[in-house]
């Protein structure tokens, strides 16, 4: 039976892995990823918890893959919170071992053993050696963040070095844009394959359609938006032009205006991504008018359409060097969303408007235009404040009130970074030499010793910004205080995201409030 695109990929990777089975000297594969690919690879990854061994499509041999996808911020807890998540995942796959005639009995207490890379490979081995049933016991190593790429290599090192027998194999998935692990590739250490995957999802996608017959205008419309999608990513702007209008023709005779804006979107996108500002400005001002239609017929999208072509033409002015030019869209675009309601695409617009009018040297229009921000966060559930970015927004607020002022906390704050940095190293440092330890106890005292030292730092850093704030005029201090009530105590020194890069001297020139 033939296959698919998909799953010729997917097939292409078990090759790739049985490769690297098949040479017994290495117990770590290192899958270079290039960003198009990661999709495709857990894809992969999933298919060996469901496809049955023998498949042609994944079900490696009978290997049992368990993904660890703990951030790490320093050894000792992404140790213990590895051997948490393998307990975890073991005790929920009892029922598995059961129906494949296996009694769930592995005793393991992560608490009992260190908080070390070798602790964490022992315990693989322990439970590959338990259970023979999983053939290789594949630990896949995909934290989903990394705060320092030299301590988590490091860490990927000791666990190499403490050893993986026979039944236990490692696979690191890296990413070939930013990889995090290139010098342990460089190091050329013959326990670690490295290899690098030529997957690419749009080109899986273009083979996916290209197999399916073009059915009716549907189908004609899917051919022109492929072939548009793969100019757009290896072609040149005029072929993307040339390309958009046969698109743009047609959805116009079908009568289909969000497809329109769909053409028009995606092309001023490359014109953008190759500086041709006006041109554009010019397709975001036509999608507006086919968004419009869209939205007068009563379009579900119609509004939201709308909305992207006010933020992309502003986005074209921009780059322009045209910042006040960009403002009028982004004050349309702040009163539909607040009509629609989008509360998150509401904030973002006053944040642009205000840094648009602070980059043409106006603050204090640019104070007034950003200050409605902080009625939309309180809309806001407190928990889901913080991950936008109105705590940056209301930072560079307080730039545009006293700049001089907000320098001086953002110097406490990048303070602050420095030395948790810093103290992070020396943590992983005193975690590297523990490593062969079987002294639970220490390494626990070493990382309350560390906590206890981050968080004083923390609070002697808060309460020099809460001095900072306190020496400041009343509007700096109502602002200052207004932003705690939303964010609590630790913006803006403490949360991630409330203290972007410095203004340039021409965005903040001091306000008359």
């Amino acid at each position: 039976m033939a296959i698919n695109p998909v799953q010729r990929r997917l097939a292409e990777l078990l090759q790739h892995w049985q490769a690297f089975v098949d040479q017994p000297d290495k117990r770590l594969l290192l899958w270079q990823v290039p960003d198009g690919g990661r999709r495709l690879l857990d894809a992969f990854l999933e298919m060996q918890r469901h496809a049955p061994a023998g498949d042609a499509t994944g079900g490696v041999g009978g290997d049992t893959f368990v993904v660890f996808d703990a951030p790490f911020e320093q050894s000792i807890a992404y140790s213990r919170a590895l051997k948490e998540a393998l307990a975890g995942q073991y005790a929920a796959s009892h029922d598995e071992l059961r129906q494949a005639g296996q009694t769930p009995d592995w005793r393991f207490e992560p608490d009992e053993v260190p908080d070390t890379a070798a602790a964490f490979m022992r315990a693989l081995a322990a439970l590959a050696g338990h259970h023979p049933v999983f053939g290789q016991l594949v630990a896949v190593l995909s934290p989903a963040s990394v705060t320092d790429d030299e301590a988590w290599a490091a860490w990927v090192a000791r666990a190499l070095d403490a050893g993986a027998p026979d039944g236990v194999r490692l696979l690191v998935p890296d990413a070939d844009g930013a990889p995090r692990l290139e010098r342990l590739a460089r190091e050329d250490r013959p326990d670690v394959l490295v290899q690098p995957l030529a997957l690419d999802a749009w080109a899986v996608a273009q083979e996916t359609f290209a197999q399916e017959p073009a059915v009716g205008p549907g189908g004609v419309f899917r051919s022109l938006l492929t072939g548009l999608f793969a100019l757009a990513e290896k072609g040149s702007a005029d072929q993307v032009q040339l390309k958009a209008r046969d698109a743009l023709a047609f959805a116009r005779q079908q009568g289909w205006p969000d497809q329109e804006v769909a053409v028009r979107l995606l092309t001023a996108g490359v014109m953008l991504k190759e500086r041709r500002c006006d041109e554009a400005v010019n397709h975001y001002r036509h999608a507006r008018s086919a968004a419009e239609a869209a939205r007068e017929a009563g379009h579900p999208a119609g509004g939201q359409l709308v909305l992207q072509s006010w933020f992309g033409e502003a986005a074209a002015l921009i780059a322009a060097g045209e910042p006040r030019a960009a403002v009028p869209c982004y004050q349309a675009a702040e009163q539909l969303a607040a009509a629609l309601p989008n509360p998150l695409m509401r904030l973002e617009a006053l944040r642009m408007g205000s840094f648009c009018l602070a980059r043409a040297g106006d603050a204090d229009a640019a104070l007034a235009f950003g200050r409605p921000a902080l009625a939309v966060g309180e809309g806001l559930r407190p928990a889901s404040r913080p991950m936008t970015t109105l705590p940056l927004h209301c930072f560079e607020l307080l730039r545009l009130v006293d700049p001089e002022r907000a320098g001086r906390i953002e110097a406490i704050r990048r303070d602050l970074d420095r030395e948790q940095l810093s103290r992070r190293g020396r943590l992983d440092q005193q975690a590297a030499a523990l490593e062969s330890s079987a002294d639970v106890a220490e390494l626990r005292r070493v990382e309350r010793e560390h906590l206890d030292e981050e968080q004083a730092l923390q609070h002697a850093a808060q309460a020099r910004a809460d001095g900072e704030a306190a020496g400041g005029s009343a509007a700096f201090l109502e602002l200052f205080e207004q932003a705690r009530g939303l964010f609590g105590p630790s913006w803006p020194i403490a949360m991630p995201g409330a203290i972007g890069p410095a203004a340039a001297p021409s965005t903040a020139q001091g306000s008359a409030a």
